[in-house]
């Protein structure tokens, strides 16, 4: 789902409109990948029981963190971009699950905004332990420790959780594009009584 390129063009159909797409098995391969992607960046993000007070190695990490992020999310955003062209007049089935694709990707590109916004105030938190484990020691320097260390495990694991729901959202999108359409629902029998017709009123008589 990358801007256009081999792989992209490997497998398409010509529609009515005379638009190339993705066929649709093209286009879950290719979001099954962008969910792998997802999970291993979440995989990568440190974990909160090897967060200590020093910071150095963990500025580190975040900075490959924040940058696969922020790759993905330009990469997702171009990518909607690029199918959603190609669909713009197109009216046929093709192009109906090409716009569901480009829903899935853009909908992908906020969670994974949120996910780097998490590691944004993480990274902050490093920033404060980094300040707090240069001053000199006291009891309150400790505390302070302790609590930003705290805060940044929460944005770590959040981070780390939206990620990982983001990448599992996608690939249940990637399966729906090719599942079988579901068979055509028959009509529900009324399951009540028949009504019985009022019988006509006897006559008076005088």
């Amino acid at each position: 789902m990358h801007a256009p390129g081999p792989a992209d063009r490997a497998v398409t159909r010509r529609t009515r409109s005379g638009v190339d797409l993705p066929s649709p098995y093209d286009l879950s391969s290719q979001l099954h990948s962008l969910a792998e992607r997802i999970h291993n960046a979440a995989d990568e993000l440190p974990l909160t029981d090897s967060v200590h007070s020093g910071t150095d190695n963990l500025l580190d990490a975040f900075d490959d963190s924040t940058r696969e992020i922020a790759g993905l999310v330009t990469h997702f955003t171009t990518s909607a971009a690029f199918a959603a062209r190609a669909v713009r007049r197109g009216r046929d089935p093709e192009a109906g699950i090409t716009r569901r694709t480009v829903t899935q990707l853009t909908h992908t590109v906020g969670a994974l905004g949120h996910a780097l916004a998490d590691l944004g105030e993480a990274v902050a938190h490093a920033g404060v332990l980094h300040q707090l484990t240069a001053s000199p020691r006291s009891t309150q320097r400790n505390q302070d420790i302790e609590s930003t260390r705290a805060l940044l495990h929460v944005r770590i694991d959040s981070a780390r959780g939206r990620l990982h729901a983001s990448g599992a959202r996608l690939r249940q999108a990637a399966d729906r594009l090719t599942a079988p359409p579901a068979p055509p629902r028959s009509p529900r029998v009324n399951a009540t009584n028949p009504v019985t017709p009022p019988s006509a009123a006897p006559s008076r008589t005088r």
